[in-house]
């Protein structure tokens, strides 16, 4: 399970990970965002769009339309939700350690406490990407029947300078709740899944697909296709389609080895794109490993990235089974 989480990650942009996702935010803080931030007579609760999460935010803050999550497009900070089943949580958090985070490029990790009951992790850490460094937030903690984990990425320029402070992130992760249902907005559809099932839904709007539409094997050990569709957790622009999606997949958690074998321009649901074909090592097995991804422009910045991955004995079966998937990807109205 651990496994899963982790190559779904960095699937979420090089987006750490587990996403959750992060190398894409963008501009420093202002001092008036700061402000904002730490004016909690404006903090309101509000519900993560596709999440059963709540929190107290400042009203510059809006429910993205890409993730599971809160964005401040002023100041290009983030709050990404990820919500799995109850019994992960005990093997998450002994993997929530500085060690495990390190494998995702995060550094300076520290533990800390926060003025909320119960049991949950809280750890600060920073990690370095193409567009800059940034102060990363975790905290993680279960429910009745939920395993939470919500991941803040604040640009480091604006905590070196004093405009937004740790404590300000701190009482926002603090009051993060559940809520009873969540209201579900699809953004994409697949129309063709071939020999593949959905599987479950990461991230509020990332899924994945699975030939028996399962996210663990039945088996322990088992060997199993995957297919994966992940929203950029912001709307960037994209200077170089091919150099991104490259570097997204060299980026992949789990495989080494990683060797480009093809790519090519596609256009799919009026939105310009990049197929770029490889072959790599499963970290696990060593066993050679097909991927083939798929990555879409969004006409007002960001991407979708989908990706097929198959072991080398379905590899010749699966190809043209991904590229029909990526093909019949349609954004919702």
């Amino acid at each position: 399970m651990l496994n899963a989480f982790k190559k779904l990650s960095v699937l979420t942009d090089n987006k750490s990970r587990l996403n959750l996702h992060v190398a894409q935010l963008l501009i420093a803080f202002s001092l008036a965002s700061a402000a904002v931030l730490s004016t909690s007579a404006l903090a309101k609760t509000q519900q993560a769009p596709n999440s059963r999460v709540v929190l107290d935010l400042p009203e510059s803050y809006r429910p993205s339309n890409l993730f599971a999550g809160f964005q401040n497009d002023s100041n290009g900070v983030s709050f990404v939700v990820l919500e799995v089943q109850r019994d992960a949580y005990d093997k998450m958090k002994a993997g929530f350690t500085a060690e495990s985070l390190g494998t995702r490029g995060i550094t300076n990790v520290q533990a800390g406490t926060l003025k909320r009951t119960g049991d949950y992790a809280y750890m600060r850490a920073k990690q370095t990407a193409a567009a800059g460094t940034y102060a990363k937030f975790f905290v993680l903690f279960p429910t009745a029947d939920q395993t939470i984990l919500i991941s803040v990425n604040v640009p480091e320029a604006a905590i070196t300078s004093g405009e937004i402070k740790p404590s300000e992130i701190e009482a926002v992760l603090a009051s993060a709740k559940t809520v009873a249902t969540s209201e579900i907005k699809n953004i994409y559809e697949l129309g063709y899944l071939g020999p593949f099932k959905e599987a479950g839904t990461f991230v509020g709007t990332s899924k994945i697909y699975t030939p028996d539409g399962r996210v663990t094997p039945e088996k322990s050990g088992q060997i199993r296709s995957t297919f994966i569709v992940a929203p950029s957790i912001d709307k960037r622009q994209i200077g170089d389609p091919t150099a991104l999606s490259k570097k997204l997949l060299a980026s992949l958690n789990g495989y080494t080895d990683m060797k480009i074998q093809a790519s090519r321009a596609v256009m799919i649901s009026d939105l310009k794109g990049i197929e770029v074909e490889a072959t790599a090592l499963d970290e696990d097995t060593a066993r050679p490993t097909l991927l083939v991804q798929t990555l879409l422009v969004g006409n007002s910045g960001g991407y979708f990235r989908m990706i097929g991955i198959a072991p080398d004995t379905k590899a010749s079966a699966l190809k043209p089974e991904f590229r029909k998937m990526a093909e019949s990807f349609k954004l919702m109205p």
